[in-house]
């Protein structure tokens, strides 16, 4: 076919080139012979400097140069190479344990090459694979453009490629062949083995999974299918030429000596012996244990640090008449539930007094929206999509919106639950159990529930769930209290940006500084029972001291009010309602510095505790700290308050609620002795704090 090309030279496209053809120049030979005065479609001036090109291009098709060809041609005539190189075309596919190379990996790499078909399977030796690559001059994938190429140069490292790729998802389209492969096949009437009609995309995860547990026969069914997609390949490229012919109308001295790939299958060949000594034929390894190694929950933490660690994890549907999974995971040890009713999940959650709840529903509203429904006036503006969302798209992660139609009501119900465990003193994460399977090389439900329960059970979550029939939410909600376990052993990214909060993700490589190089103190107790002079103690021991009271200082400021006791009261009580103590927290942490570590003072609602649980995990340290209120009147009173103002501020609703916190602090310091035995319980605590996160 490059014979009878001429697009590459300079001024000729495809309308000249057509004129040349039926002119009778259907050679680089005809060009030569007829020379510039035959030539009258064409510019005589620009005629040697064509036969020039013309000859560097027969040097080029002689030492088999497909480079200067790919150089000077548009992709979309690179068929023509692979047309003059077919028994150095390499039709390519590869299998992978998903969609996203981001998380995925590569299974195995099949080819076809001069009729030969040979592949590479994870865990062996790749020479074979590579030696082939130097010597293809085209490539041939369908959609490897997007998928098979980048996730080849992921895995395997330097490795050069031929220029000349032609990708079969683009080239058929041309002729009005749209669609994914088998789909184009169907229309083609390519017809495949029967033993794999019932295969897809889709399938070849589960296939690999299969192997990874001993199936020897489901590599074999993978490698038969990826034979099947390499012949497909070579049946859509044959199709693809014939209607190229028709609609350019290609002569048919150029067309009939056209190479038709399909007439040159590529046998596979099994190698069943034992010995890799026969080259003739593929040989299925046997299996190796870590050939399809995850994490497990040991590599995340020791199970005795485990133990002290509740986790809720919750497979929220969007209704109350479809069951939600809920699951709470203690150590190492899972149980699990079905749950209807907002009601009957929220008191699940609050019988087992979990350290942590992880949901697996959006949990905010994309920035600049306020409310899930199409009617929002920020709709147009500010779309259905949250960053964490985009991200995991970019990854390969197939994730909804959290406002398309179908979402809503569930985004708004998990942000109704997880409002309601944050007024409880109840940290909340947001979790997405089917990435964080595809991270932890699990199968997702869609594929197979059989084996996600045994993905889980090999990661080493314990349970009556192994022995008994479960159902897929049930699965998925003991992930998404796997994800817990990450995110509280600082194992975890974050996807997303403050102001929608959070997506956590595993990320066993993950390192969370700012959890694990710092301690960070919340006090909260009532009025004079010594959180400010427990806060400067701290401060004299190198804690950055602050308080939430600086932030409501700052909202009298632009007021143009004078901060006292009771102003901050009134604009605590009012913040508190709207826009909510969530807020006030992040406008806390914002003023705190990046290192070091932290005391805060003055946390008064169970939002609090929730949100800096959140913030910084077992890093945080929650000391209550209490007095009978006779001994907090007299030392309110001897630094110059009176009785009247004592029994106001302490019953202002602000204080209401911090009582409240003494059960959720992980330490209450009574504080009735001397002052000398008060800060000697704090620095005894913090003491503590350091050696626990140094074990």
């Amino acid at each position: 076919m490059l014979l009878s090309t001429f697009q590459h030279l300079k001024g000729i496209g495809a309308k000249t080139e057509n004129e040349l053809w039926r002119s009778g120049i259907v050679s680089w030979d005809d060009w030569e012979l007829k020379q510039a005065t035959q030539l009258s479609i064409v510019d005589i001036n620009t005629d040697k400097s064509r036969n020039n090109f013309i000859q560097a291009s027969r040097k080029a098709l002689e030492d088999e140069n497909t480079d200067f060809f790919a150089e000077n041609l548009t992709r979309s005539e690179y068929y023509r190479i692979a047309l003059s190189f077919p028994k150095k075309t390499m039709f390519l596919d590869i299998e992978t344990t998903g969609l996203s190379r981001y998380y995925n990996n590569i299974t195995l790499v099949g080819w076809s090459m001069d009729s030969k078909y040979k592949v590479y399977i994870r865990g062996e030796d790749d020479s074979s694979f590579r030696q082939a690559l130097t010597q293809a001059k085209v490539i041939v994938t369908f959609n490897g453009s997007l998928f098979d190429i980048p996730f080849i140069c992921k895995e395997f490292h330097n490795l050069k490629f031929p220029k000349t790729h032609i990708d079969l998802r683009f080239l058929a389209k041309r002729v009005g062949l749209a669609g994914g492969q088998k789909k184009i096949e169907k229309i083609l009437g390519v017809k495949r083995p029967s033993n794999l009609l019932e295969i897809k995309g889709d399938s070849a995860p589960l296939l690999w999974y299969k192997y990874c547990r001993g199936d020897s026969d489901s590599l074999r069914l993978l490698i038969s299918y990826n034979h099947a997609d390499i012949e497909g390949m070579k049946s859509i490229f044959d199709a693809v030429m014939a209607r190229l012919i028709q609609k350019h109308q290609i002569p048919l001295n150029i067309s009939a000596s056209i190479h038709h790939f399909a007439a040159n299958p590529s046998p596979l060949q099994w190698n069943e012996g034992k010995s890799k000594s026969n080259q003739k034929g593929i040989c299925i390894p046997a299996f190796k244990e870590k050939q399809c190694s995850s994490i497990s929950l040991k590599d995340i933490a020791d199970i005795k640090d485990l133990s002290n660690l509740k986790v809720v994890g919750i497979d929220l549907s969007g209704s109350e008449k479809r069951a939600s999974g809920w699951s709470v995971l203690e150590g190492d040890y899972v149980i699990t539930k079905r749950l209807n009713t907002d009601y009957d999940i929220i008191n699940a959650t609050l019988d087992v007094q979990p350290t942590l709840v992880s949901i697996d529903s959006p949990l905010s509203l994309p920035i600049g929206r306020v409310s899930v429904e199409d009617s929002d006036p920020g709709r147009q503006l500010y779309g259905i999509t949250r960053s964490c969302e985009r991200i995991l798209k970019k990854r390969g992660i197939n994730v909804y919106p959290s406002l398309i139609r179908s979402m809503q009501n569930l985004t708004a119900r998990g942000i109704r639950l997880a409002k309601y465990f944050r007024e409880k003193g109840i940290a909340v994460i947001e979790s997405y159990p089917g990435a964080a399977q595809d991270i932890m090389n699990i199968p997702r439900k869609k594929a197979s529930i059989e084996l996600l329960k045994i993905g889980l059970s090999e990661f080493g979550v314990r349970g009556e769930y192994t022995e008994q029939p479960i159902s897929h939410d049930e699965l998925d909600a003991i992930t998404s209290a796997i994800v817990g376990v990450f995110f509280w052993h600082g194992k975890f990214e974050a996807l997303g940006n403050s102001e929608e909060e959070y997506l956590i993700i595993p990320d066993v490589n993950s390192i969370q500084s700012h959890w694990k190089n710092k301690i960070v103190i919340g006090l909260s107790g009532p009025i004079a029972a010594g959180k400010t002079t427990g806060g400067e103690f701290l401060k004299s021991l190198g804690f950055h001291y602050t308080r939430y009271s600086l932030v409501l200082a700052d909202i009298l400021h632009e007021r143009g009010i004078k901060p006292r006791r009771e102003t901050l009261q009134q604009v605590g009580e009012e913040v508190n309602k709207n826009p909510g103590q969530h807020w006030l927290c992040k406008k806390l942490l914002e003023k705190l510095p990046n290192q070091g570590d932290i005391v805060i003072d003055g946390l008064r609602y169970p939002d609090d505790h929730a949100f800096w649980v959140e913030r910084f995990g077992p890093s945080f340290l929650h000391i209550h700290i209490n007095c009978p209120p006779e001994l907090r009147m007299a030392r309110y009173i001897s630094r110059g308050g009176n009785y009247e103002e004592f029994v106001i501020a302490d019953s202002h609703l602000a204080e209401v609620d911090v009582a409240k916190l003494a059960s959720l602090a992980d330490l209450s310091v009574v504080n009735i002795n001397s002052l000398e035995s008060f800060l000697s319980l704090l620095a005894q605590a913090v003491e503590y704090k350091k050696n626990a996160k140094n074990l």
